[in-house]
C-alpha cells in the first residue's frame, strides 16, 4: 500500500538546461528570488528524470539564493527521500510546511513520507491540512492518500470516509475504488464489493490484488462462472504473483 501513495509536484514547463560549469570552485551565491525560482524548477525537472546529482546542485543553489522558498524545500525533501536520507528529507518537509502552511503539495508529500515511516496519525493530519486549501486542485489525491494510510492503523471507518470523499471529487480514482471494494468485502457487503470491482475495472487495468478480491467476492456470491473467469485472467497475466499462489492453494 505505502508505495501506492501519491506525491505532488508543482507544474513546470521550462526547458532543461545543459549542466555546464558545475565542477569548478564554489562561488558566493547572492540572494536572488527570481533565480531561485528558476533553479527550483530545474531541480524538479532533473529530479523527475532521475538525474539526482544535478537536481541536488540546482536545489542547493536555489536555497542559497532564497532560503525561504517553500517549493525548494519541498523538492529538496523529495530528493532526499528518493536517496533514502530520511532525516534530511523530514527537515526540509518541515521547513516547507512551516514557512507555508497552506502549501498543499508539501503537506500532502510530507503526509506520504510520514505514512511510509509508519507514522499514520501524523500523516493523516498532513493530508487533512492539504485539503484545507480550497484552491488545492489535487484534494481527491490527498483524501485517497488519507484513506490508504488510515487503513494501515487500521481505522476502517476513517478509511472508508476518506475513500468516499475522494470518489465524490473524482469517481474514477482506481485506488479509492479498490479500497472501497476491499472494505466492502471485509464488511461482508459482497454485492457492494462487486460493484466497486466492476467500477475499478472500467477505469484501470487488472492488478493481482484486484483480481484476488474479485475472486473472493464472487466465491462468496456463489458465482462460479465469474470465479473461473477471474482465475483465467490471473493465470494469463500474473502467473508468478503471490496472489496466484494463494489462489492455487485455495485461499
Amino acid at each position: 500500500m505505502k508505495s501506492s501513495l501519491q506525491i505532488g509536484f508543482l507544474a513546470t514547463s521550462i526547458m532543461l538546461l545543459t549542466a555546464c560549469g558545475t565542477t569548478g570552485p564554489r562561488e558566493h551565491i547572492a540572494p536572488d528570488p527570481k533565480a531561485a525560482e528558476l533553479n527550483m524548477q530545474l531541480g524538479i525537472s532533473y529530479l523527475q528524470r532521475g538525474d539526482y546529482e544535478i537536481a541536488m546542485e540546482k536545489l542547493d543553489k536555489a536555497l542559497k539564493q532564497n532560503p525561504n522558498l517553500p517549493s525548494a524545500h519541498n523538492t529538496m525533501a523529495l530528493l532526499y527521500q528518493r536517496l533514502g536520507e530520511n532525516q534530511k528529507a523530514e527537515k526540509h518537509f518541515k521547513e516547507a510546511v512551516n514557512r507555508a502552511p497552506q502549501y498543499s503539495e508539501a503537506q500532502n508529500n510530507y503526509g506520504v513520507f510520514l505514512c511510509q515511516q509508519g507514522k499514520y496519525e501524523e500523516a493523516e493530519k498532513r493530508f487533512l491540512k492539504a485539503v484545507e486549501n480550497p484552491l488545492y486542485q489535487s484534494a481527491a489525491m490527498a483524501y485517497e492518500n488519507a484513506g490508504l494510510c488510515t487503513r494501515e492503523i487500521p481505522d476502517m471507518i476513517k478509511s472508508e470516509s476518506y475513500f468516499r470523499r475522494a470518489l465524490q471529487i473524482n469517481p474514477n480514482l482506481s485506488k479509492s475504488l479498490m479500497g472501497m471494494a476491499d472494505l466492502s468485502y471485509e464488511q461482508m457487503n459482497y454485492m457492494q464489493a462487486r460493484a466497486y470491482i466492476q467500477r475499478f475495472n472500467s477505469v484501470s487495468p487488472w492488478t493481482p490484488q484486484a483480481l484476488l478480491t474479485a475472486i473472493k467476492t464472487e466465491q462468496k456470491l456463489g458465482n462460479e462462472d465469474a470465479v473461473s473467469s477471474y482465475k483465467l485472467i490471473m493465470r494469463a497475466r500474473f502467473p508468478d504473483s503471490d496472489e496466484m499462489r494463494m489462489v492455487n492453494e485455495g485461499i
